[in-house]
């Protein structure tokens, strides 16, 4: 019985934690960015104005005038990639989109 209830409380503690994570699951690479954001604003992720904004690309700066403000940067290449930055509490969320469509490609969680 002891061994049990210890069991249960464990549990009790680390589901929330497994659940956390999970929500970001969700992300599939190909996915539009606007999805993305959509799914985002939803989980409470908040976008983070790129306040450095004429530091960045002349594409990020584009975005950044249709109200894309979290966008960090692009870079114009073979994929014309871009990163958009969101915050929840102390974590910190790049998200990494390919092409001029904005899909989806990797993301990356940090600690801030």
């Amino acid at each position: 019985m002891k061994h049990r209830l210890k069991y249960l409380s464990i549990m009790a503690i680390s589901i929330p934690f497994a659940h956390a994570a999970k929500p970001l699951d969700v992300l599939q690479a190909g996915m539009p960015y606007s999805d993305v954001k959509n799914t985002l604003l939803q989980q409470q992720w908040l976008p983070v104005n790129n306040t450095q904004i004429n530091a960045s690309s002349l594409y990020a700066q584009e975005l950044y005038e249709q109200g894309i403000i979290e966008v960090a940067d692009c870079i114009s290449m073979e994929l014309d990639a871009c990163w958009f930055e969101y915050s929840k509490g102390k974590q910190l969320l790049r998200v990494k989109t390919v092409t001029r469509q904005l899909l989806l490609d990797s993301y990356e969680l940090k600690k801030r």
